[in-house]
């Protein structure tokens, strides 16, 4: 009688082996993040399960001689429009609630990895807060020292909520891809501006209300952030180009009802006593109008040109001469 009691302990283990072992597979073939991209069995690839991870997967995949770092605003903003000036291979690292934090070690691991000629950063005023909100990503400090190894590889598919994302391809059909280059695509950004069209400008405004409300401080361990950027980018003879994102100027009316327009300025001062930079956050002709905007945070991705016409000073393009201040510690 104990040997069959070891032996249905000993087959019960193997068989909850083998199911793991299988869940973990079909969790690989069906690549719900698309890091592998080995079986292709039609299924949208949901990123957001794993913005971070999948970046770094296709960041060496694409080894770049320009990157784009920042947040959701220049997630949306087009590679090709920086491209049209650098005549390389770009690739846009902005990530969705993007911490100065995460941007320094993608920067520095690209620098390290890649022949990198030109960084253009964008810079958000919130990510300069001394506290921020959690932004519950799969950031990976480990992935940069180490790569993405078989380890790595094990727990991604391990973590990643197959169900959930199984639900919702099930009820949402796409036919084309959201990202491309690092970057959501116009089909991407359609969808967007389709879904809850009467709610998306009121929940932005919500959003950062509170944002800026309960976490919006000033503090110079973000600072010492971009401090670090700027000297990576000094070390390694990078081209570096440095702006504000456009925000619209309702976000602007929220700095004021919430009391923080001390802590905007007081960023705008500080930045340009590390670097040279273009100022686009501030009231304008694009900024005043909502045409221009995905909500009252993002300006749509058609838009972007006008940004790079100005870094790359393109006079030929047609820019509002009220779009963008240069800003030096003079």
């Amino acid at each position: 009688m104990k040997k069959k009691h070891k032996l249905y302990i000993v087959l019960s283990i193997l068989f909850t082996f083998i199911l793991f072992m299988l869940g973990v597979g079909v969790r690989y073939v069906i690549d719900p993040v698309g890091i592998n991209s080995k079986f292709d069995l039609g299924l949208y690839k949901d990123v957001a399960l794993g913005y971070r991870t999948q970046k770094f997967v296709e960041l060496n995949e694409v080894k770049p001689n320009t990157i784009m770092l920042g947040g959701s605003r220049v997630h949306y903003l087009s590679p090709s429009d920086v491209q049209k000036y650098t005549n390389d291979k770009v690739y846009n690292l902005g990530l969705n609630y993007s911490t100065l934090e995460e941007q320094y070690y993608f920067l520095k691991y690209s620098l390290e990895h890649f022949p990198i000629k030109n960084v253009i950063i964008g810079l958000n005023l919130y990510t300069f807060s001394e506290v921020l909100e959690d932004n519950n990503s799969d950031f990976d400090k480990d992935l940069f020292e180490g790569g993405f190894t078989p380890f790595k590889q094990f727990k991604h598919y391990l973590d990643v909520p197959l169900f959930k994302y199984l639900k919702y391809v099930y009820y949402n059909t796409f036919t084309e891809p959201f990202y491309k280059d690092g970057a959501i695509t116009p089909y991407h950004q359609q969808i967007v501006l389709n879904t809850q069209e009467d709610r998306r400008w009121e929940n932005s405004i919500e959003g950062y209300r509170e944002k800026y409300d309960n976490y919006l401080e000033w503090g110079e361990t973000n600072l010492e952030y971009f401090k670090k950027m700027v000297k990576l980018c000094e070390d390694y003879h990078v081209n570096l180009k440095v702006f504000t994102t456009a925000i619209h100027t309702s976000q602007l009316d929220l700095l004021k009802e919430v009391n923080k327009m001390d802590v905007y300025y007081k960023w705008k001062e500080e930045i340009a006593k590390i670097t040279p930079y273009w100022d686009f956050m501030y009231s304008n002709s694009i900024t005043k109008n909502e045409k221009y905007y995905i909500d009252s945070s993002h300006l749509k991705r058609e838009y972007g040109y006008l940004y790079f016409a100005r870094l790359f000073g393109d006079f030929s393009v047609k820019v509002p001469k009220d779009f963008g201040i240069y800003v030096n510690k003079k």
